[in-house]
């Protein structure tokens, strides 16, 4: 592999400052990742025995008269979503609940681990490495689908939620309206991480092309 000669390789106050600052982007992303399967994992946990669920429902509603309360007046505005704690759910609702949170647990994870393995890379003296395009197209993909099936689940698990909330003789007309919100910055951030790993991989493929071409040229002198 090439030897790097970017401020990061440097002796200096800044190199060693710069260092410092991705070492501390190392560490502290792959805490994050700890912590948050660990926490995560708690959580599922209690869920199931317990047998709470904590969602967020759409809604609609007017705000109450005290949210104007000071000198300030709000001249229009309502909540569109509030955050619930059920339990007597059905077992359906419950699994596709848990479901959104295991996926939606594991592309956090991949979220915290692609920013670790950057941090890695650049603190190493070396260039491209095949595991390192290979690493953040994986985190990148996993985030990606993950994503996709933890939005959609968890729209799902919200959307039968309400309608078991609802007063079964109101139908559609009910308190929670049969609908969710959709987030969907999963999604654009899984296709970041893929043009990441591609374009790692594309600046890996021309290191080598040079690596060789250097080497060719050695065999010509």
């Amino acid at each position: 592999m090439l030897e790097r000669t970017d401020q990061l390789s440097g002796a200096g106050w800044s190199a060693r400052t710069t260092r410092g600052s991705v070492w501390v982007i190392f560490v502290a992303s792959a805490l994050a990742g700890v912590v948050i399967v660990i926490l995560g994992t708690l959580s599922i946990v209690d869920s199931l025995t317990s047998g709470r669920v904590a969602l967020i429902l759409t809604t609609s509603g007017r705000l109450p008269g005290e949210a104007d309360a000071g000198s300030a007046r709000i001249v229009e505005g309502a909540y569109e979503s509030a955050t619930v704690v059920l339990e007597n759910l059905s077992g359906g609702t419950v699994a596709v609940a848990t479901s959104a949170a295991v996926i939606g647990l594991l592309t956090q994870a991949a979220v915290c681990g692609a920013i670790a393995l950057l941090a890695w890379w650049l603190l190493r003296p070396s260039t491209f490495s095949r595991s390192l395009s290979l690493g953040i197209a994986l985190a990148g993909g996993v985030l990606l689908i993950g994503g996709i099936l933890s939005v959609g689940l968890g729209g799902f698990a919200s959307w039968m939620a309400a309608g078991e909330l609802n007063d079964p003789a109101a139908g559609l007309d009910g308190f929670w309206p049969v609908s969710a919100s959709l987030n969907l910055a999963p999604l654009m951030l899984g296709f970041v991480l893929l043009l990441v790993g591609l374009a790692l991989e594309a600046g890996e493929k021309l290191q080598d092309d040079n690596s060789r071409l250097q080497r060719d040229t050695a065999g010509l002198v």
